[in-house]
């Protein structure tokens, strides 16, 4: 009960950090509503939900891929169901319950016996999904450095960006490593930390992925083919909304740093955080103040939940009325 209780106070927090994020941007003039206006055709929001769609799809295939590797015959159509309905209780997130617990709990419970493949091909999915964010961010600042070393700031995401990718390629090569693995120099130091059983069972879990880096790399082109879609997206709104300046490598760098931000667990699917980031960013990268940052996420996410709905659906014809706790649980 106690528990429930804290879970429930965390998610109104989540929620009112967002609203006021929000509040702050509109009110100060930073979110401008008024633009989206232009969105509202049939042909530019046929358009947009079939981004949104094929981002999904991109998503599912990612995701299957990974759980494929494993010997386990994942289907492209109930994968790309328990993604929408991942991606809808992103936005809803019961509890402390999100969307990938749910994702990973409702396929385990559609294929009895894979509940440490479900748990480390959701956990893999973020972290290689991750992993694409920062190579393409660092790829075009690389691509426009002329620019990026004009600015202090973007210097420092710079650095920043460029160290997060040999953490992240460093980290990904030790645990996949067979070598590594058969010195059991990595089982020695997980022995001596807390949890180190739970630990334990995780490394060797994800080793299992390297053993098929043919597909690794096809879920990196996956992820990187992913954000593209979103990052089209975003142009094709900001040139609606207006702000037809901005050329496309601007979105291109802004994008995969803004999402990143995104991921933090500290608001609903990232709004809020979403706004204020790619406000940040499109202001330090362009140098002037603009709106198409909060406009263009906002309507990302818009479309995004929208489309989310259509989890909700498949989750109603899923649920159970113990479901959400034994989630919890497998959480």
């Amino acid at each position: 009960m106690v528990k429930k209780t804290k879970n429930i106070a965390l998610q109104l927090l989540k929620i009112l950090f967002s609203a006021g994020i929000i509040y702050w941007l509109v009110q100060s003039g930073k979110l401008n509503f008024a633009a989206l206006r232009n969105l509202l055709t049939p042909g530019i929001i046929l358009l947009s939900f079939a981004i949104i769609l094929l981002n999904g799809l991109l998503t599912s295939e990612r995701w299957r891929m990974l759980v494929k590797s494993q010997g386990i015959p994942a289907k492209a159509w109930p994968s790309f169901k328990l993604t929408l309905i991942g991606q809808f209780f992103n936005f809803a997130m019961p509890g402390g319950v999100g969307g990938d617990v749910i994702k990973a709990f409702y396929f385990t419970r559609d294929n009895p016996g894979t509940k440490v493949v479900a748990v480390t091909s959701v956990l893999m999915d973020r972290v290689l999904g991750m992993y694409a964010m920062i190579l393409m961010a660092l790829v075009v600042m690389f691509y426009d450095f002329q620019h990026v070393e004009t600015v202090s700031t973007l210097m420092t995401l710079f650095w920043f960006i460029l160290t997060l990718a040999i953490v992240f390629t460093i980290a990904l090569g030790l645990v996949f490593s067979t070598k590594i693995y058969e010195t059991n120099l990595l089982k020695r130091i997980i022995r001596k930390l807390p949890l180190a059983e739970k630990f334990m069972k995780l490394y060797e879990s994800l080793h299992l992925y390297g053993n098929h880096l043919p597909r690794i790399i096809q879920v990196i082109v996956l992820s990187l083919l992913s954000q593209s879609a979103s990052i089209v997206f975003l142009y094709m709104v900001g040139q609606v909304s207006g702000y037809s300046e901005i050329p496309l490598k601007t979105y291109f760098l802004v994008a995969p740093l803004g999402f990143m931000a995104t991921a933090i667990p500290i608001s609903p699917a990232g709004v809020g955080v979403g706004q204020a980031a790619f406000y940040f960013l499109f202001n330090v990268y362009t140098g002037n103040s603009t709106e198409v940052g909060p406009t263009t996420i906002t309507a990302f996410q818009v479309a995004s939940f929208l489309v989310s709905l259509l989890g909700a659906f498949f989750y109603m014809r899923y649920k159970r009325p113990n479901d959400m706790s034994e989630a919890a649980d497998m959480a």
